[in-house]
Formats: C-alpha cells, sequence, structure tokens
C-alpha cells in the first residue's frame, strides 16, 4: 500500500506542477513560458519537501509516542483533580464539550471533501482491484471470518459462573464483528473475503432498501444476516439517523411490544407479497407505432413525454429514496429489507424452496438444524435488532432457528418495555457490544429511550471485557456509563499511545482529526479489542446498576 500511496502522490505533484506549461504550449505566449518553468520547478520542489516532511515524521513517530505518554503522565494527576472538583471541573467539562461538538460539525460540513480525499488514500484490495472504504482503510485485515466453534475461553468462565453465564461465544463475536466491518465494502470485496472464510457463495444475497444495506450468507448450517451501518463520512447518512422520534411496534399475539425508534423501523419496511409488488414504479414501457406520419410524430410526442416524466419522478425518488446500487442486485427497490431477509433465510431453510410464505411455515414443522445469526455495526447493529424485534411481533418462524445477535456500537432504538418484550430466553442471545468512549451506545439519551435488549458487553480502553446480563427479576438492560471528558482518553490515554506504534498513518490521522468518542467507533477498535481481550468478569445485572465503572488495568 506504501508504494502506491508514493506513486499516486508523486502522479498528483508531477499533474499539478506541468499544468502551467501546458496552458502555456497551449495559447503560445513565449513570456509566460519562462514564468511557467520556474512554477513547475517551484511545486516540484514543495512536493519534494513535503514528501520529505512525511517520511521524517513516519519515522519520528517514537519520539512523538514519547511525548505523548510524558504528556498524558504529567496531566494524569490535573484531570483526577478536576474530576473530583464540583465547580472547576463542570465549567471544563462543558467547554471541552463545545469545541468538540463544534469540531464534528465542521468535519461534517467538510464531509465529501474528506471523502474525495480519503478515497484516493485508502488502497486496493489485492484480491479484487476495488478501492478500499476510508472507514476500512487503516486496518484492511478481513480474516478469520467463519468461527462458529465453541470458545475454550468463554467454557473454562461457564464452568466457574456457572448458569449466571450468559450464551457468549468470543471466537463468535469476532468473527461476526468482521462480518459487520467488511459490510462497509463494495460486494465484489465481501464476496471474495467470504469465499476465503468458506462461505458457500451460492447462499450470497446482497440486500439493498432505501438507506439499508446488508447481505446474507450461510456456512456449515450457519447462515448470518448483516446489516452495514452509517458512513460516518456522509452527512446525510448522520441526518438519517437523527430521526429518533419514537413509533408504537404491536404484535397480534403478543399486544403492545413496546416503542421503537421510527426512522430504523421504516427503514426495515414490513413484510409484503411478491405479488404485490408495484412493478409499475421502477419499470415504464414505452409504445411506438410508424402505421402513419400522424400517428408516428403523435407517438413520438407521447414518448418524449412519458420520459420526461420518468425522469423527473425518478429524481425525486433517488433523491429522497436513496438505495445504494452496488447491493441492489436485482430490481429490488419496492421489496421491503424485511421482506427481502425472511425471504431469503426462508430459502436457505428449506433447500431452495420457491414459495417464501410456505417456506417459512415448513422451518417450524421440519425443525430446521439451521442457525441464524443477526448482526451490525453502529446503525446495522440498531437494524439487526428491530429486524428481531419484526420477527418477534409477527411471531415468525424464523425465530425457532434464532441462534444470537450481536451488535457493536449500536445506538438505543426502543424504551424499556420493548427492552422487556424480548424475554428472558431470547435475552440470553443477545449481546451489544460498546467499547470505551464510543458515544453511539450512549445515544439517544432522552426519555424514555432504553438501553438495547439483552446483554450489555463492555470494552474499557485496556480490552478487558464485561459482561453485564440484564436484571434477572425485571430483565431490564443494565445502562452504560456516560462519557467522562476529565479523564485522560484518546491521544492522551497511556493505552491507545502504546498501540499506535502498531498503527499505520491513517488511522493516527483519524486519531488526530477526530474526537476520541468518535475515535472508539470505528469498527476496526472492536474488531481488534474483541481479538486481543479477554473476559474479566460476568457482573449479574441489580438496582441501580452501571456498567463500565469497574477500574480499568494499565
Amino acid at each position: 500500500m506504501a508504494k502506491g500511496l508514493n506513486r499516486l502522490y508523486w502522479s498528483i505533484v508531477l499533474t499539478i506542477s506541468i499544468l502551467p506549461i501546458l496552458v502555456t504550449a497551449i495559447y503560445g505566449n513565449k513570456y509566460y513560458f519562462w514564468s511557467s518553468i520556474v512554477l513547475f520547478k517551484t511545486i516540484l520542489l514543495f512536493g519534494f519537501i513535503i514528501f520529505l516532511w512525511i517520511h521524517f515524521l513516519k519515522y519520528c513517530v517514537v519520539i512523538f509516542l514519547k511525548l505523548l505518554s510524558g504528556t498524558s503522565k504529567f496531566l494524569s494527576p490535573i484531570a483526577n483533580y478536576l474530576n473530583q472538583s464540583k465547580v472547576i471541573g463542570p465549567i471544563i467539562s462543558w467547554y471541552i464539550r463545545a469545541v468538540f461538538f463544534f469540531w464534528f460539525l465542521v468535519l461534517l460540513i467538510s464531509d465529501v471533501l474528506i471523502r474525495t480525499i480519503l478515497s484516493r488514500a485508502s488502497g486496493i484490495h489485492e484480491g479484487t482491484g476495488f478501492h478500499y472504504t476510508p472507514i476500512n482503510a487503516s486496518d484492511t485485515d478481513f480474516q478469520p471470518l467463519g468461527l462458529f466453534e465453541k470458545d475454550e475461553e468463554v467454557e473454562e468462565k461457564k464452568k466457574l459462573y456457572g448458569d449466571n453465564f450468559p450464551k457468549y461465544n468470543k471466537k463468535l463475536a469476532l468473527s461476526l464483528a468482521i462480518a459487520s466491518k467488511i459490510a462497509y465494502e463494495d460486494v465484489p470485496i465481501i464476496k471474495y473475503e467470504l469465499e476465503k472464510a468458506g462461505y458457500d457463495m451460492n447462499s450470497f444475497k446482497p440486500i439493498a432498501y432505501k438507506n439499508v444495506c446488508g447481505y446474507i450468507v450461510e456456512k456449515d448450517d450457519n447462515i448470518i444476516l448483516v446489516f452495514r451501518g452509517t458512513n460516518p463520512f456522509n452527512i446525510q447518512n448522520c441526518l438519517t439517523d437523527i430521526r429518533a422520534l419514537l413509533c408504537k411496534i404491536e404484535s397480534s399475539s403478543r399486544g403492545l411490544i413496546g416503542l421503537v425508534h421510527e426512522g430504523f423501523f421504516e427503514a426495515i419496511g414490513e413484510d409484503s407479497s411478491m405479488d404485490e409488488l408495484p412493478r409499475s414504479q421502477s419499470q415504464t414501457i414505452i409504445e411506438l407505432s410508424n402505421t402513419s406520419l400522424v400517428k408516428t410524430i403523435e407517438t413520438i410526442f407521447s414518448a418524449l413525454k412519458t420520459l420526461v416524466f420518468f425522469a423527473f419522478q425518478s429524481l425525486i425518488t433517488h433523491v429522497h429514496d436513496p438505495v445504494d446500487h452496488r447491493y441492489l442486485g436485482e430490481d429490488a427497490r419496492f421489496v421491503s429489507a424485511y421482506s427481502q431477509a425472511a425471504r431469503w433465510i426462508s430459502k436457505l431453510c428449506n433447500n431452495d424452496s420457491e414459495n417464501g410464505d410456505e417456506g417459512l411455515n415448513n422451518i417450524r414443522q421440519q425443525k430446521s438444524k439451521k442457525h441464524l445469526y443477526i448482526t451490525g455495526h453502529s446503525l446495522g447493529g440498531g437494524l439487526a435488532t428491530v429486524f428481531l424485534a419484526k420477527l418477534l411481533k409477527d411471531d415468525s418462524p424464523l425465530l425457532d432457528i434464532f441462534a444470537g445477535i450481536y451488535t457493536y456500537g449500536q445506538p438505543n432504538v426502543g424504551d424499556i418495555n420493548f427492552a422487556k418484550a424480548f424475554g428472558p430466553e431470547l435475552g440470553k442471545k443477545m449481546f451489544h457490544h460498546a467499547y470505551n468512549n464510543d458515544v453511539v451506545p450512549r445515544i439517544p439519551r432522552w426519555h424514555p429511550y432504553s438501553r438495547p435488549p439483552g446483554n450489555l458487553v463492555f470494552i474499557d480502553a485496556s480490552f478487558s471485557i464485561y459482561l453485564y446480563p440484564p436484571d434477572p427479576v425485571t430483565n431490564i438492560p443494565i445502562p452504560i456509563r456516560r462519557i467522562s471528558y476529565l479523564h485522560l482518553s484518546g491521544l492522551l490515554n497511556l493505552k491507545v499511545i502504546r498501540r499506535m506504534r502498531n498503527e499505520c498513518w491513517l488511522r493516527i490521522f483519524y486519531r488526530i482529526i477526530f474526537p476520541f468518542f468518535i475515535n472508539d467507533h470505528f469498527p476496526g477498535d472492536y474488531v481488534r479489542a474483541i481479538c486481543e481481550g479477554t473476559i474479566e468478569r460476568v457482573i449479574v445485572g441489580s438496582p441501580g446498576q452501571i456498567g463500565g465503572l469497574e477500574k480499568t488495568k494499565n
């Protein structure tokens, strides 16, 4: 990747430097010729200086990290004092929040420029020739991707905690975290890495509906449904997440399930019959006739009218309701994500049965040996939880093969009643990971939003993993601690500084331009934390319990 970036850099420098000479040669002005030569040399000189400066910084990373480490140790007692102060501490805390908020707004406004620049420096996937997305460009390792066997570390913990230990599998959590991470890439990269991990590619299906993208794939009777998260460099995606009003979700058999995030609920869509889909909305037929001159002119103008109306209507639709064409595959724009996923999973469970509704019923009758895992990062995690809620609402036969849901950095999606509605049996299979100061698992914060149903898996800065099952009596999930703006975090955290020695320059660049609570949200950090982390404790829920307050190891 380094050689590719160097070639890209010098190509840009040479292109910019030669432009003045080309302009002068085109217009044939001899007076400006020597000026263009001087400008050409000046640009090359500046390019060379910048190139040397970048490589100088590269070799000075060790010194830079030592300076950060010294600064962290110097500021540590000051931060502890301010954290305990009742007057000065809160004032400085609010000031830091305001600075971070302003800087984040600047980044959102500049999202198009940032994405353009980073896409050029993101590197190329060797197996497919496609560019990595800026989100994963700093960590392009997408294996291991298919671990479904038992975890020895977890089995030892089960012996220690007995029935209090949830049905958590750390190896599976790692594989699904990578599956969620790779969902940000183009479909050819996803398929390449999945095939490399041994998945059956005949079972692969990309999903695209409104602002929802994802995929389904199977390996050894294990079916995974993965929802893609929000692109943090796209302000339109961020604004979509802000639509956080709550709506009721009701079931004919269970009654009121609870209140759920309106944007996520509508994004998943409702189940619909394939025969009732409005195909006319996505296809337009134009008829022309040349039986006579009048008929020819008449049909031409009619066709032009139809084309203009179709173009106008389509542009409005794509602006108001954009669909990622890379995941679309077939003409399924008006088929909800819920229908696409449920029908394809049913098809996989019933040996390619063509009838989706009949296939769903057969799952319950035949007692399928398949196992369904649902996962997603960020927005994808919220969509995964809402998808499971819709299965619960419809009393879907797919619940019979549901084996677990693992989400990473997912936002809150419903109220307390929504969290309690899944019950203890489903709750034992639900795991929502929150890494250190990641801001997304803590929002929305306002009433009546509550933590997602099931188990909280909190990972601190030292990669220690703590499991918090819900309250055993009320089934209410354990809330996560708030972000502390007075603790040393991000570039001032010793644990982060030590890890930066093994990080690429792009990841360090992200750490510099993004606030620490955004840096902790990257999917690569979740993957690394689970891979290198160890399960420290299982903390059974109790009244007033808050997750993430345990003292971390240095």
